[in-house]
């Protein structure tokens, strides 16, 4: 689990979502925006149209443990992960959120 402090909470998960610039992938896609607090914050969104609540506890550890590695960039983001694929394998499944997120942070950096 992530630490507290590097989690969204409920309200930044709702802004989030509707207001920022998202990037797709594979698996699903990414919606991120420039962060005041010290940390970055992950949250995540699986649906109920991936599968049952085995595979979507599932995708949402994996999901965890592949944005652990983003904690620490230079610069600090809040980042949703709304999946709308069902993905079992970590490699593929990190391949993916990493092209995404080093989309997204190109396009932070340019902004």
């Amino acid at each position: 689990m992530l630490p507290s402090i590097n989690r969204l909470d409920r309200k930044e998960f709702t802004t989030l979502g509707r207001l920022n610039k998202k990037f797709k992938g594979e698996y699903g896609m990414i919606a991120v925006e420039k962060s005041t607090s010290p940390t970055s914050k992950f949250g995540f969104i699986v649906s109920k149209k991936i599968g049952n609540a085995v595979a979507r506890h599932r995708m949402t550890r994996l999901l965890r443990e592949i944005s652990r590695k983003h904690l620490n960039t230079d610069i600090k983001i809040k980042c949703v992960y709304i999946a709308y694929k069902y993905c079992d394998d970590y490699e593929k499944l990190q391949k993916d959120f990493d092209s995404i997120f080093e989309n997204a942070l190109r396009d932070i950096k340019k902004d």
